[in-house]
């Protein structure tokens, strides 16, 4: 009963992913067609904008479960939503000041002038979309938290409808309207977050238990705010963990050779289109995880967690099965160079296993994160990535792209073992304190 509870509030948000990744894609595209130095500019802004991007959305996170431990009284909630905003808004200007600061770190590090000068007005742009993007977040994790996963869904659908029309219409500029290039895109992106914004804000003043509640940003509540950020920050850490030592393993493997390079960039990214339907199934079971907390269940709280597997290992199996099955003709889609795609059909299995494994650490991941106790997944992080960093140049030069990708397997492997550790030592102590705690929150 709980994993068919899980599977209807994970659905939405897997199709809502998709659906971004599906948006993302298309405006890479539609700059594919534009000049190369645009596209080589686009993708400077890029390399600090994911990143960034993923540890505001990471360490957003942290307030679901606060949101859900007070769905039931739309006054304990209100200000917990404002704690969230102001933290959203902190995180939304730090990473606007990183794009702000590319043109000028693309120049210290020696990017060729011309590269740097086509960035133009774009940074502008992507500073403030990050800045508006990072307070949708916040209403947007509010939703998940509260269980409106289908509206998140159908905001998801509306910001993507509108990217897929401005982005051609100012990137081309076909017809009467003029061609703007990397410019066109900022403006898109831009653009489609003050129209969705809004919107965001009217689905949760109209569908939830905040319905006449003002929920702006108010005067800062510094002890709100950093109840927030210490459950935020560390699973925003992780993610940037993840994605630094990919970012790492990626440059291990240009020494290698371009042919290994791109390999390993076409699995990584088939990882990443494959393998995220785990990532819906642990956001949708945090709320779960936290009621199950409330009524100071140990059992329902280990049981909630591991009825979150009879969702995501099915999926993570079918994808993986249907990937290892089609690899071939999948690996074409990415590349018409032979031995790249010999590469990329012989490490599927291995990326299959990486797959499997990181939904299985996904797991008690969330279940720490609805306890509110975050710190040991980034100690999880540090040590297995930390570890994989550390022999991915030994390994490389004794085995190649294949040892990478099986040290990367271990090091996924252990995470799962790490967080259980992990999330059982806390579900004890968090059950046990987990009254006196809840009625601190409501009163704070």
């Amino acid at each position: 009963m709980i994993a068919r509870r899980i599977a209807g509030k994970a659905l939405p948000l897997y199709l809502s992913m998709f659906a971004t990744l599906f948006g993302t894609a298309v405006t890479a595209a539609v700059l594919g067609n534009t000049s190369t130095v645009e596209l080589a500019a686009y993708a400077l802004v890029i390399a600090v904008f994911n990143p960034m991007i993923m540890v505001v959305h990471g360490t957003l996170r942290g307030s679901m479960p606060f949101f859900t431990e007070n769905e039931d009284s739309p006054e304990a909630l209100a200000p917990v939503v404002r704690d969230s905003l102001w933290i959203a808004l902190f995180l939304g200007l730090l990473g606007g000041l990183l794009i702000l600061a590319v043109p000028l770190g693309a120049r210290l590090i020696g990017v060729a002038e011309p590269t740097v000068a086509a960035l133009g007005l774009y940074p502008l742009c992507m500073a403030g979309y990050v800045v508006l993007a990072s307070i949708k977040n916040a209403t947007t994790v509010l939703l998940v938290g509260l269980g409106h996963t289908t509206a998140v869904l159908v905001l998801s659908l509306t910001a993507v409808a509108l990217s897929l029309v401005l982005t051609p219409v100012l990137v081309l500029g076909p017809g009467p309207f003029p061609e703007l290039g990397l410019l066109g895109a900022g403006i898109s992106m831009l653009g489609m977050n003050v129209l969705t914004l809004g919107l965001n804000f009217a689905v949760v003043g109209r569908m939830t238990v905040l319905r006449g509640y003002r929920i702006g940003f108010g005067r800062p509540r510094w002890a709100g705010i950093g109840r927030i950020a210490r459950v935020g920050v560390p699973t925003g850490s992780t993610l940037l963990i993840k994605s630094g030592s990919l970012s790492v393993l990626a440059v291990v493997v240009a020494r290698i050779g371009p042919e290994e390079a791109a390999v390993h960039q076409v699995v990584v990214v088939l990882l990443g289109l494959s393998f995220i339907s785990f990532v819906a199934v642990g956001q949708a079971t945090v709320p779960f995880t936290v009621r199950a907390a409330r009524a100071r269940s140990r059992p329902l709280v280990v049981r909630t967690v591991l009825a979150s597997y009879l969702v995501s290992v099915p999926v993570v199996v079918v994808s993986g099965t249907v990937l290892w099955w089609g690899a071939g003709p999948v690996a074409w889609l990415f590349t018409d160079d032979p031995y790249v795609h010999a590469g990329v059909v012989a490490i599927v299995p291995l990326l299959c296993l990486v797959g499997l494994f990181d939904a299985l650490q996904s797991a008690p991941n969330s279940g720490m994160l609805g306890l509110k106790d975050t710190r040991p997944a980034v100690y999880a992080f540090a040590f297995g990535y930390g570890l994989l960093v550390l022999v991915s140049v030994p390994v490389v030069e004794l085995g190649g792209l294949t040892a990478l990708w099986a040290a990367y397997t271990a090091a996924t492997a252990s995470l799962v073992l790490l967080q259980w550790i992990s999330f059982l030592r806390i579900s004890r102590k968090a059950v046990r304190e987990g009254a006196p705690e809840a009625g601190a929150e409501r009163s704070g």
